[in-house]
């Protein structure tokens, strides 16, 4: 039961920044075409960092697919109570240089812009555009930074795991510190794993 209640806890904290995120006073969000445009909180980040995975977990959705590799080939659009959830394919896929300009339009018009990286973390040039996004354009302030496949670390996704992730970010998000960064740490296919696993132990392991 307490790693089952961990995940639960990992989802509500990431709904719950996102939430607080537009109910902040100290935030303003401007819709990207029209007043009667839904907001528009657009997944985007190194290919096969887990966003669609994020998007089912977070959404509930059972059409999204989901797996190793390169899964989403073009912008994906969803709702999610009345939030235009995007999700965009992987920035610097080798394989398709091509996804790098279609994820680029999905994130300029986004209102919230969630940025995943998995545990290893950044490269050289996934976090030089990270930075350009973050601190060159000034959008820090409208994005949520998801650190997904913890389960793949030493310690998994515990405190101290985190805290050594931390450190190690502090010198990619400068100016900023990770206090300062809405950060949020999950492993989004454990949580799916769990939710299709028909047995009840396996499903808490």
């Amino acid at each position: 039961m307490f790693i089952e209640n961990k995940w639960a806890q990992q989802i509500q904290v990431f709904v719950e920044k996102v939430k607080k995120f537009f109910m902040n006073d100290g935030k303003s969000i401007e819709l990207s075409d029209d007043a009667n445009s839904c907001i528009r909180m657009t997944f985007a980040g190194q290919y096969s960092a887990g966003k669609s995975s994020i998007i089912k977990m977070l959404t509930g959705r059972s059409d999204i697919s989901v797996g190793a590799g390169i899964t989403t080939q073009k912008v994906l659009r969803y709702d999610w109570d009345g939030i235009e959830v995007i999700d965009t394919p992987g920035i610097h896929t080798k394989l398709r240089p091509d996804h790098d300009a279609v994820s680029y339009q999905a994130i300029v018009s986004a209102d919230l812009l969630v940025y995943v990286i998995t545990n290893e973390l950044f490269d050289a040039y996934i976090a030089e555009q990270f930075r350009k996004l973050a601190i060159e354009a000034d959008r820090a302030s409208e994005m949520v930074l998801v650190v997904n496949k913890m389960d793949r670390t030493a310690n998994g996704n515990s405190r101290e795991q985190q805290m050594v992730i931390r450190d190690d970010l502090r010198k990619v998000l400068a100016p900023y510190t990770p206090e300062q960064f809405n950060l949020v740490f999950l492993d989004a296919e454990s949580y799916l794993d769990g939710k299709d696993e028909n047995d009840p132990e396996l499903a808490k392991e």
